[in-house]
């Protein structure tokens, strides 16, 4: 009996490993910068902040 409550140790472990996987797991996005409003505005942003660093000479 000793022998069957240690074979059950990998056999818990992979469904708590399964059950893990699959609350951990965020939905994907497929296009990220899809959207050329939000890539727009992040690319001035960025712009912004490093003309005012000096270290780049807007375009």
């Amino acid at each position: 009996m000793a022998a069957m409550v240690w074979l059950l140790f990998p056999l818990i472990t992979g469904v708590c490993a399964v059950i893990w996987a699959v609350c951990a797991q965020r939905p994907r996005r497929g296009d990220l910068w899809g959207d050329s409003t939000r890539y727009t505005r992040m690319r001035d942003t960025l712009g912004r902040s490093l003309a005012e660093q000096g270290r780049l000479q807007p375009r």
